[in-house]
């Protein structure tokens, strides 16, 4: 659409174009249609002429196979620790790299976490199973000496490579990339929360507004995007169904219609 507009500026200019440009600019200030013609009813537009609406996608998750043979892939107790605790609280990645030690709270088993947009020190609940991974990585010393408390303001996660320094995005990315190249997959950091909320929504325990809080969205409408029927699992179900309709024993005729055979 740029490049016809600007072609029909070019005639516009050189005097050998129409009248007004038929392809307008994305957010063209004005009435759209203003030059049309005045004595036809004037057609309402939701948005721009000739811009195609642009379907909405189901957020991408991780199947659990797929999870499974990511998790096998990690090579240390840190990025286990990472992945269980992307996986199971569904904070984002910012989120996450920014912790400090003082965030974790093992006997609640939450983590606190400075949200991305509000900058508001929020808790959030994660699994026991994250918690136990990172217990093995701070066990390893790589944050604070085994035998001595965590600093409360040390950055929790930290390089593996001396000296230590905070973890940064594009480090946990790199591990990532290498699980893909194994997997042949493309596996990104967002995908973990997307999955984190898939997982939430097919729980039947668990009430979509529980959902919304644990992932912090302001309006419940972000969260029901994750209700959206996966085509496979439609297909699935929809076997199962049929297969124990054909299963069940055929149901018993209406006594008129019993009558009447016996009467032939």
């Amino acid at each position: 659409l740029a490049v016809l507009r600007r072609f029909y500026e070019f005639h516009l200019a050189s005097g050998r174009g129409p009248l007004v440009n038929p392809v307008p600019a994305a957010g063209e200030g004005g009435r759209q249609g203003a030059h049309g013609n005045p004595l036809l009813p004037f057609a309402a537009h939701r948005r721009g002429p000739y811009r195609q609406k642009v379907p909405t996608q189901a957020p991408r998750s991780v199947s659990d196979e797929l999870w499974n043979e990511l998790f096998a892939a990690m090579t240390s107790h840190r990025d286990r620790a990472i992945l269980a605790l992307y996986v199971s609280s569904g904070v984002r990645a910012s989120e996450l790299l920014g912790m400090r030690c003082a965030d974790l709270d093992f006997a609640r088993q939450v983590i606190t976490v400075i949200s991305k947009g509000s900058r508001i020190r929020e808790t959030v609940p994660a699994s026991p199973d994250s918690f136990v991974w990172i217990r093995l990585y701070l066990a390893e010393g790589h944050v604070a000496p085994p035998d001595q408390p965590l600093p409360p303001d040390a950055p929790l996660w930290v390089t593996l490579r001396r000296p230590c320094r905070p973890l940064t995005y594009s480090a946990i990315r790199a591990v990532l990339n290498r699980a893909n190249d194994t997997l042949g997959a493309n596996i990104t950091l967002h995908d973990l929360r997307h999955t984190c909320a898939a997982r939430m929504v097919a729980d039947p325990g668990i009430a979509i507004t529980d959902v919304q809080a644990v992932l912090r969205h302001k309006s419940l409408a972000s969260t029901q995007v994750y209700t959206t029927v996966k085509l496979d699992d439609l297909i699935d179900r929809s076997l199962a169904h049929h297969a124990r309709r054909a299963a069940a024993p055929p149901p018993r005729p209406h006594p008129a219609y019993a009558a009447a055979d016996l009467d032939v």
